[in-house]
């Protein structure tokens, strides 16, 4: 079909585009989109193709030309579209010049993701309910997303943005998946408290992600002879570097987590009251623990820690080691330290504290409220009210040396 023939019937194919471009000669021709009247395609000298809607406002009443695109980056098929829509919106006495001039303006002051979600994230270091470590971690939950809708506006993100995110980190790490998904849906509900967008494209994403694994559970010993044995393991080693042993010592009887014995520090024990204060490093991204703790410190402990004194009592912290940039023994010691003496996959350092949960409930009958209580963990009583940190602390200091004195017995059987 001739150009000349075209111009009187329309174009209707992407293909009578591209032979139009190849046939044009000189000069600027005009083809109509057949069966969109007022939508036609411009050919100029040059050979740039754009498409054009002719219409007249219903603001001014004058004929009006609107640029939609050029070819072929927008299509023939997303010309049509546009022009559908532009007709819906002079159904509405709307002029769609002018309304795609308000969305643009709009779309330069609307923030991307990584924007509203780095003012998210100053909103809640600032609201100093969280520990540098969480707020850490929230970051790298940003960072995630951000690598896939960071640079898209906010109001632009829909559900199926998000669910492809989520996806390419699920198929890495489901749990990570999981944060994210949940610190995405925060950013959103921010965007929403500010006006910027009226639906939280996060939600739904939830329902679609694969369940979360199964959780492993620490290694423990729970059987006394057993723990006998380990603690006699533990005595007779004499050539492991660092501080390992002696946390691991203090470990067995306060059986409080990994980092948190590793980062003790002396301004934190009272040896005269026999306590031990501190903020649980858990305590940031965990509901069910306490916000301080104070351990109750046995004979056994207190001559262990007058002992370390002696070494270290010019630094900051009772596990000093000054070849790491945080200056106390890095946790991963103490699992190096059990599986170099045979207890990998037997028992974690972790795991003392199932040992401890266990053994005196079922060997000393003590109660599962205090137990709870040294753990760390928030308990509440009967009308549903917390126990603070120094409830029962009489009581816990009596379990605490219970505990101490079975481990010696446990030690000579």
């Amino acid at each position: 079909m001739t150009n000349q023939k075209l111009k009187e019937t329309g174009i209707k194919t992407d293909s009578q585009i591209k032979q139009s471009i190849k046939d044009h000669d000189n000069g600027d021709d005009v083809y109509a989109i057949q069966g969109y009247k007022g939508l036609n395609l411009y050919i100029r000298d040059n050979k740039t193709t754009t498409f054009r809607h002719r219409f007249t406002s219903p603001i001014t009443g004058k004929r009006k030309n609107f640029t939609l695109g050029t070819y072929p980056i927008l299509t023939l098929e997303q010309a049509r579209d546009m022009y559908r829509d532009n007709l819906v919106l002079i159904s509405q006495d709307i002029d769609p010049i002018l309304h795609h001039r308000d969305m643009q303006n709009k779309r330069r002051t609307m923030p991307t993701f990584a924007e509203m979600a780095a003012e998210w994230l100053d909103s809640q270091a600032a609201s100093g309910q969280f520990e540098d470590k969480t707020i850490r971690e929230k970051q790298r939950q940003v960072d995630y997303a951000n690598v896939h809708i960071g640079r898209i506006a906010i109001d632009s993100i829909n559900t199926p943005d998000v669910l492809r995110a989520i996806r390419a980190i699920e198929r890495k790490a489901i749990p990570t998946a999981k944060r994210v998904r949940g610190v995405c849906q925060q950013v959103f509900a921010q965007a929403i408290g500010q006006g910027y967008v009226v639906n939280n494209p996060a939600i739904a994403v939830s329902d679609l992600l694969l369940p979360t694994p199964k959780t492993k559970h620490h290694s423990a010993i729970i059987e006394p002879v057993a723990f006998g044995q380990l603690l006699r393991d533990i005595d007779n080693v004499t050539d492991f570097y660092g501080h390992a042993q002696n946390i691991i010592k203090l470990q067995a009887m306060l059986f409080q987590r990994n980092q948190d014995m590793c980062s003790m520090r002396w301004d934190s024990i009272d040896f005269d009251a026999k306590t031990w204060v501190f903020n649980p490093t858990k305590t940031g991204s965990r509901a069910d623990m306490v916000s301080s703790l104070v351990v109750p410190l046995p004979t056994q402990a207190i001559e262990l820690l007058r002992a370390l004194h002696v070494d270290t009592r010019h630094t900051p912290y009772v596990f000093y080691n000054k070849r790491r940039k945080d200056k106390f023994e890095h946790r991963q010691q103490l699992n190096n330290f059990l599986n170099s003496i045979g207890y990998e996959g037997i028992h974690t350092p972790h795991g003392f504290r199932a040992s401890a949960r266990t053994m005196m409930v079922e060997q000393l009958s003590v109660s599962e409220t205090l137990i709870e209580l040294q753990l760390g963990h928030n308990v509440r009583d009967a009308n549903g009210r917390a126990y603070n940190r120094v409830t029962m602390q009489k009581e816990r200091a009596i379990i605490m040396q219970k505990w101490a004195d079975y481990l010696d017995q446990l030690r000579r059987a």
